[in-house]
């Protein structure tokens, strides 16, 4: 059985994600293949991957990237710039391991929701369930105590995470 990893906002082939998100890259295609390597370093073909919001700037990025990347299944979550994502959706151009999520999207087997957004409030936290954005604004980080993470490309080293590994380090800072 595979892991399950998280990640948000890798805006793969989007230029100005550079300077937008003072990412340390050259050039958009060093961005893009780097966060692809990034993924397959640490993701296998066994695994589950989340990308919530803003996967690729256009059509063909986001088609080429998503037959580079490691993962038995990937779960899209439409962001703010994710055109390209339901274009290839709607052309029935994505690729069979690949499904769009919706937002408020619950991991029953993880205890966490996720949204793109980031929340204060979200379905099951009285339950105790952590709240996982992909939102790469700098002022919205992981806050252990009040049960939010957040694992926006650009707030993680510019790679996914280990949900699980991640939660039990969060549950030991607590």
């Amino acid at each position: 059985m595979g892991k399950t990893f998280i990640t948000g906002n890798m805006q793969l082939g989007r230029q100005s994600a550079i300077g937008k998100w003072r990412r340390p890259f050259i050039a958009v295609d060093n961005m893009t293949d780097t966060l692809i390597k990034n993924w397959n370093n640490l993701v296998s073909p066994l695994d589950t991957v989340y990308h919530i919001g803003n996967f690729a700037w256009d059509p063909k990025t986001a088609y080429d990237s998503l037959l580079k990347l490691n993962a038995k299944k990937i779960y899209l979550m439409i962001g703010e710039n994710d055109q390209p994502i339901i274009d290839l959706k709607n052309k029935g151009n994505l690729p069979r391991n690949v499904e769009i999520i919706d937002p408020y999207h619950k991991v029953e087997s993880l205890k966490i929701t996720l949204n793109y957004w980031p929340l204060q409030e979200w379905p099951n936290k009285s339950k105790r369930y952590y709240g996982v954005t992909g939102y790469p604004n700098r002022k919205y980080k992981t806050m252990p105590k009040k049960r939010m993470i957040n694992c926006s490309t650009d707030q993680c080293n510019f790679k996914p995470q280990d949900i699980n590994s991640l939660i039990e380090l969060l549950k030991e800072i607590e």
